[in-house]
Order: C-alpha cells, then sequence, then structure tokens
C-alpha cells in the first residue's frame, strides 16, 4: 500500500473511534475548561418584536404623511388669510385672482375635500395599527 493510502486508512479508521464527538455541541463541551456551550448560543429577537419595531416606524412614517396632508389641506382651503382660497374669496373684481376664482373654486374645493378624506383614513390606520 502506498503512502496516500496509509494515510487515508489512517483517517478511516480515526473516525471510527467511539470517543470523538458526535456533534459540534459535544465537541464544545469537551473542549472547554469553564464556560457552557448555551454561554455561545445568540439570542435572535424574536419575531413579534421585529415586527413591532417595523410597525412602529411606519406608525411614525404615516404620522408624518398625515401632517404634511394637513398642512397642505390648510393651505388650500384653510380659514387663515394665508390659504388659496381666501385669497380668492378676496380679490377685487376684474383681477387674475377674480378670474381663478370664478373658474377654479370648487376644484379646488373638491380636492381639499378628497384630500382631507383621504388624511382621515390615514388617521383610522393609525389608531387600530396602535391598538394591535
Amino acid at each position: 500500500m502506498n503512502s496516500f493510502g496509509k494515510k487515508f486508512l489512517f483517517t478511516l479508521e480515526a473516525d471510527d473511534n467511539e470517543g470523538q464527538p458526535q456533534s459540534d455541541r459535544e465537541a464544545m463541551e469537551q473542549q472547554l475548561d469553564t464556560a457552557k456551550p448555551q454561554d455561545f448560543d445568540v439570542q435572535q429577537p424574536g419575531r413579534q418584536t421585529l415586527i413591532d419595531q417595523h410597525r412602529d416606524g411606519q406608525i411614525k412614517k404615516l404620522d408624518e404623511c398625515i401632517g404634511r396632508l394637513d398642512i397642505f389641506i390648510e393651505f388650500l382651503n384653510g380659514t387663515s388669510s394665508d390659504s388659496i382660497q381666501s385669497q380668492l374669496h378676496e380679490a377685487p373684481c376684474e383681477t387674475l385672482f377674480q378670474d381663478i376664482a370664478r373658474s377654479e373654486k370648487k376644484k379646488i374645493s373638491r380636492l381639499a375635500a378628497e384630500l382631507s378624506s383621504l388624511s382621515e383614513s390615514f388617521k383610522g390606520y393609525k389608531i387600530s395599527a396602535n391598538e394591535k
């Protein structure tokens, strides 16, 4: 038998030894002095924890969207003098704003109502997400 065959046979015989550990955990137990194999196990966060963290991030993003929508709704159809509707309503006769008011006032109101409806829907989703 050549030297390669002898080494291969030696390796096979070494694998047949019953004193050898059967798993990685058993090998760790034989090699460690004071530590236990459990000390090396990594604890993964639970699935529910990850879901909760993801939902909390989405709720924050939803809050941001709701805030932006509300600001834009106030800009379109708010009661302050800075809103588009207020400026169109107060426009003197025969001006550019008066022409816009005549043709676009209903469209602006309809758009503000749709955006307000969307904002309220988002708020409903936020409330239902907080209850879970």
